[in-house]
């Protein structure tokens, strides 16, 4: 998990301060789909589980992270997700302005598009929450889960090793 944590940490910076093509973006941490999912079940029940003082409620703000930054001047959030029973990483590229997920998975031969979609799922709807709460967006939110989306002509992986969410950061924003 360090190794996606500092991965990230490196691209936050990167992007903050050097991002080609005018593509404004930013990512979360590991902890971000952590927390999401082992709260999931009790924003279901009861979306008050996830007030403007949780951890979640900061990460928009650009606060909870070295070379983080305010979602609501960026285009693009990335958020790495750790598949548990497969060890194994994806990544879904939220795009604010079309409220859109697309998620990269470089092994579907091996973890299959139910098993991502159940991954994301926690995100279509907290998402957008925890946006309204924290208020930095200049345009309304809209009050719907994301639309979500597998994205299929990407690089696969032909063994469990190694990582390409880093391949599909450098493909999307076109880092050389």
């Amino acid at each position: 998990m360090l190794h996606i944590d500092a991965m990230f940490y490196f691209m936050r910076m990167r992007m903050k301060f050097s991002s080609p093509n005018d593509v404004r973006a930013t990512s979360t941490d590991c902890l971000f789909d952590f927390k999401i999912r082992s709260i999931f079940d009790k924003f279901t029940k009861d979306i008050n589980a996830i007030d403007k003082h949780h951890a979640l409620a900061l990460y928009p703000t650009g606060k909870k992270l070295w070379f983080g930054s305010n979602w609501g001047e960026v285009d693009h959030i990335f958020i790495p997700i750790f598949m548990d029973k497969r060890a194994h990483w994806i990544l879904a590229d939220f795009d604010i302005s079309k409220w859109y997920l697309d998620v990269y998975n470089s092994y579907f031969k091996t973890i299959r598009d139910v098993a991502v979609l159940a991954a994301v799922d926690p995100l279509r709807y907290i998402l957008p929450y925890i946006l309204r709460l924290s208020s930095v967006l200049k345009f309304t939110t809209p009050d719907r889960p994301l639309t979500c989306s597998l994205c299929k002509d990407i690089p696969q992986q032909t063994n469990g090793l190694g990582s390409q969410i880093l391949l599909f950061i450098y493909i999307i924003l076109g880092f050389q």
